[in-house]
């Protein structure tokens, strides 16, 4: 018995809690080393013979957990519960901590005996008391957010109604404007585009405050850098000035008087992929109106505006005649065009593009014979390139392009008139054509592609110059009309078979690629190839003579009409 008095008392003494035995008096008769150890390092005490509930009770009229513990302790004391817990603070100059008290009544030799715990719970507390500000921050979130959904509710849905609705890109800017100089703490919205001529962006539509002037001149894109119009153009996301009182610039482009008015201000760019339709900005007349939601808001117009925009640019791009002719220099070296003469050592001219399992696939001609096809890991934007043919003066290759400006040239309705290095290519110096300039002449539907693809560009090499900017009429009947006809009836092995023949010059005689060859780099037998080239030609064949033939049965209806005509008067 004695000995297992002595192992309880040692395991006391080990517990990592602060433990005390009190009588029904509330005298304490023993504790643990927690407990000793509890406060000052300098004054360790057992409090033996200390009344507990007595030192309490000098506390119970300024301390509610006091008295909440010498009620719970009494209460087990007088046999009216048996155990009672209470979490509390006790807190210390250096730290905040919290505790739980557990108390509980048990006998020995007859007499009441109560064990008081004290477990320290600081980390579970801070760790609730985190939660609780999270959640009362998620709170106020998300009554601030509804109060911001309430107010723009209306205006997503009208903007995003007008500029579905329009029928010209002016009556979009003019509708988009008009709404959101109506809607509070907005005062003026202007849309601007930018003249790829001459470099400057100029507002063309506005709405809101009153007889206040919009700006003074137009934007000198080069030097009106600090503008949130100017630069959201150039970084293609949102740029914000919450007070236009501290904006040093502010007095350049916004006249005396509007700063009653205009308090902060928000520009976002117009984009639909790799093109862009100007910039959308939005003026407030209070300072930092311009919250992370009220932007995500306007963002999504943004989105909704660009949308709209291109939808109908696609439908002119199909009604219209006019084509612009844009001829551009570009100085860079990691052009893949430039890269690839360079590796060459020969002057290169692209011959077309087609598509081959999701990857675009350009034809390039060399001017000089090559063995070995270049290593396309030392070409920026090409994963692959392929000999095609060669013969006495020049070689054929394919690459496989993942740089995008062929495509995205496609995407804005354009066709690559040429592409080609430019500069000294002659024998004695071959190193030097891949210093040289690349000629680049695109045909585009209008004046917003040819500056969409220029400032696509203009933002991603060196040096680009703009030699010409030319609006003409285009054909009535162009490859791409051809093309758009085709791709109804054409697989896709079928398209690319047919354009590898065009590109790699099978049709001329003689020949400077097999069909074997062909067939090869596309990963399929001679005879497959074949069977592609010749259903391709078969259907292109169709569509020709079928148009030619309607045209004449057209042709030829109206010359019965006339000599019916003729007879009829005749016999009168």
């Amino acid at each position: 018995m004695e000995q297992r008095d002595e192992l309880a008392n040692a395991a006391l003494e080990t517990l990592p809690i602060t433990v005390a035995v009190i009588d029904e008096d509330g005298e304490i008769l023993l504790t643990n080393d927690s407990w000793r150890a509890f406060g000052s390092d300098d004054h360790r005490t057992d409090h033996v013979g200390v009344n507990y509930i007595a030192t309490a009770k000098a506390d119970v009229d300024t301390d509610e957990y006091a008295r909440r513990a010498v009620e719970g302790l009494e209460a087990i004391i007088d046999g009216e519960r048996e155990t009672f817990t209470m979490e509390y603070p006790c807190h210390s100059p250096e730290r905040k901590q919290w505790f739980l008290m557990w108390a509980k009544r048990f006998h020995v030799g007859g007499e009441l005996r109560v064990s008081v715990v004290h477990l320290d719970i600081t980390e579970r507390k801070l760790a609730e008391i985190t939660v609780e500000e999270t959640a009362a921050e998620l709170r106020e979130e998300h009554r601030a957010l509804e109060h911001v959904l309430e107010r723009v509710d209306g205006l997503l849905r009208d903007v995003t109604d007008a500029a579905v609705g329009a029928t010209t890109r002016e009556e979009i800017e003019r509708s988009v404007c008009s709404r959101l100089a109506d809607t509070d703490p907005y005062v003026l919205a202007w849309i601007g585009r930018v003249d790829v001529t001459n470099r400057r962006l100029s507002p063309r539509e506005w709405a809101g405050a009153g007889d206040v002037p919009l700006e003074d001149e137009t934007l000198v894109l080069a030097s009106d850098e600090s503008h949130p119009a100017v630069r959201a153009l150039a970084e293609g996301e949102a740029k914000v000035v919450q007070n236009l009182d501290s904006f040093d610039d502010a007095r350049r482009w916004w006249p005396t008087g509007a700063g009653d008015r205009f308090q902060s201000v928000a520009a976002l760019p117009l984009r639909y992929g790799e093109v862009t339709y100007g910039v959308l900005a939005v003026f407030a007349d209070e300072p930092a109106a311009f919250s992370e939601r009220e932007l995500l808001v306007l963002d999504s117009l943004a989105g909704a505006i660009s949308t709209a925009m291109n939808a109908i640019e696609a439908r002119q791009m199909l009604a219209t005649d006019a084509v612009v002719e844009l001829e551009l220099s570009i100085a860079d070296p990691d052009l893949f065009v430039a890269a690839l003469a360079t590796e060459l050592e020969a002057a290169v001219t692209f011959r077309g593009l087609t598509d081959e399992d999701g990857t675009p696939i350009a034809f390039f001609h060399a001017d000089r014979a090559v063995d070995d096809a270049p290593d396309a890991a030392a070409i920026d934007g090409v994963t692959d390139v392929r000999i095609l043919s060669t013969y006495d003066g020049g070689t054929l290759l394919e690459a496989a392009v993942d740089d995008g400006i062929v495509r995205t040239i496609s995407e804005h309705g354009g066709t690559v008139r040429r592409f080609e290095t430019r500069g000294d290519a002659s024998q004695a110096d071959r190193s030097a054509v891949g210093d040289a300039s690349v000629e680049l002449i695109v045909d585009l539907p209008n004046g917003q592609a040819a500056r969409s693809v220029y400032d696509l560009l203009d933002r991603r090499y060196d040096a680009v110059e703009l030699i010409s900017y030319h609006e003409t009429d285009r054909p009535r009947r162009t490859p791409g009309d051809v093309m758009a006809r085709l791709e109804s009836s054409l697989t896709d092995r079928q398209q690319t078979a047919l354009r590898k023949a065009y590109y790699a010059d099978y049709f001329e005689w003689p020949r400077n690629v097999s069909g074997e060859e062909l067939a090869e780099s596309m990963g399929i037998t001679r005879s497959t190839y074949h069977q592609h080239l010749r259903t391709a030609q078969r259907k292109l064949l169709d569509e020709l003579f079928d148009s030619a033939e309607l045209r004449s049965a057209d042709h030829a209806s109206g010359l019965r009409g006339g000599e019916t005509a003729s007879n009829e008067m005749n016999a009168e």
